[in-house]
């Protein structure tokens, strides 16, 4: 009897332990399983993450259209040069904290260093207001499309101001830029006149739009190579916006009490879209920085002229109004060579990256270690 006992207790034990293993084996997958859809996971979201940058760019061209449609909601109510005024002082509450917590001093650094600040906000003032102005007088797309042909003619300033190449390609993008903002212009002298009656004075609003727009065009290239100067410098960014703000809100006071009176804004509807045109603004700012820290500047500017095309859409559903034949030719030839111009960009960087690499590696292949070669590597991608 003991020995059956005995033995009964050992098949129970034994079946205890089969069922313990067993137990355990199903836990060891279970947690085999859980970490594989982890890792699956974790890897999704790190491809996610790695492009998320063009979710953020795109979202701020469309902040940026969405200010110029909210222009023409209110330019019966409020003066353009006012409302320059109301966004740059808006503007300028965004460093100062950052600028107390970091306790970044705002003296310039030089005299030199004073005068690129002024030029930038200078130019920066005048831009905005001149293409505040514009969509008084045309298209807000057409006008989009004629600022964004910035691009092509930084080329033409840094190569005066920075001693920087410009070539054949360049002069050729230079006049398709030029010959689309003709086409989307349509001047006087070549399309015959078109001629409303504003405010009992008859103006050629088509062709003074375009000059105005063209006109922030040059201002916004010669911002672009003031701040490529003032970066070299290694000024601090937060800075730099300080002293465009403050400069650009006092400039805009001044041109307003000269060209327009000032007006106390109407309650209710107005006041509402001053306020979410500021907003709109500060959104644009803050995801155009975040997203120049994480991505070039050239990857960025190409996705950033999609702001044409979100222009031409909310002005076609908010107001109906659709570009002819002409002006969506201007556009295309407008986008194509700012497009062209920025890959022409990242070719020749990506050709200089590569060159030096090579010579880096000839020069150095037999007395360099791979820690050193991978260091080079990762600061020439940078």
């Amino acid at each position: 009897m003991k020995k059956v006992a005995t033995g009964q207790c050992d098949l129970q034990k034994s079946d205890q332990k089969t069922v313990t293993n067993s137990t355990r084996c199903d836990n060891v997958s279970k947690k085999n399983s859980n970490r594989t859809e982890n890792d699956t996971n974790l890897y999704l979201w790190k491809r996610i993450a790695k492009y998320k940058s063009i979710p953020l760019v795109l979202l701020a061209a469309f902040c940026s259209a969405m200010q110029a449609i909210l222009v023409r909601y209110i330019n019966e109510d409020v003066h353009a040069i006012q409302i320059s005024f109301i966004r740059f002082l808006l503007q300028l509450s965004i460093p100062i904290p950052v600028m107390i917590y970091k306790n970044i001093s705002p003296k310039p650094e030089s005299r030199k260093v004073f005068i690129l600040l002024l030029l930038r906000s200078v130019f920066g003032m005048v831009g905005f207001t001149t293409a505040y102005i514009s969509y008084y007088f045309m298209r807000v797309g057409d006008s989009t499309a004629i600022i964004f042909g910035s691009p092509v003619f930084v080329g033409i300033f840094a190569r005066i101001i920075m001693k920087e190449t410009f070539g054949a390609i360049d002069i050729i993008l230079v006049f398709t830029a030029i010959s689309g903002v003709f086409l989307i212009s349509q001047p006087p002298f070549l399309f015959g006149r078109e001629l409303i009656q504003i405010t009992n004075t008859v103006y050629p609003t088509q062709y003074k739009g375009a000059l105005l727009a063209f006109c922030t065009c040059v201002c916004f290239s010669l911002t672009t190579v003031l701040l490529r100067k003032i970066g070299i410098l290694g000024v601090n960014s937060f800075k730099v916006v300080f002293y465009y703000a403050f400069i650009a809100s006092i400039g805009s006071s001044l041109l307003t009490t000269v060209f327009g009176p000032w007006t106390i804004p109407p309650c209710g509807f107005v006041r509402y879209v001053l306020v979410a045109l500021g907003s709109f603004n500060c959104i644009a700012q803050c995801l155009l920085t975040y997203s120049l820290s994480i991505e070039g500047s050239v990857f960025v500017s190409i996705l950033k002229t999609n702001e044409v095309i979100f222009a031409f859409i909310l002005e076609y559903l908010l107001f109906r109004d659709f570009p002819g034949f002409l002006s969506l030719l201007g556009i295309f030839l407008v986008m194509t060579a700012s497009i062209l111009a920025s890959l022409k960009k990242m070719w020749f960087a990506k050709k200089e990256n590569s060159i030096s690499r090579e010579t880096y590696g000839r020069d150095n292949s037999n007395n360099s270690s791979p820690e050193s070669a991978e260091t080079f590597t990762r600061e020439t991608v940078v």
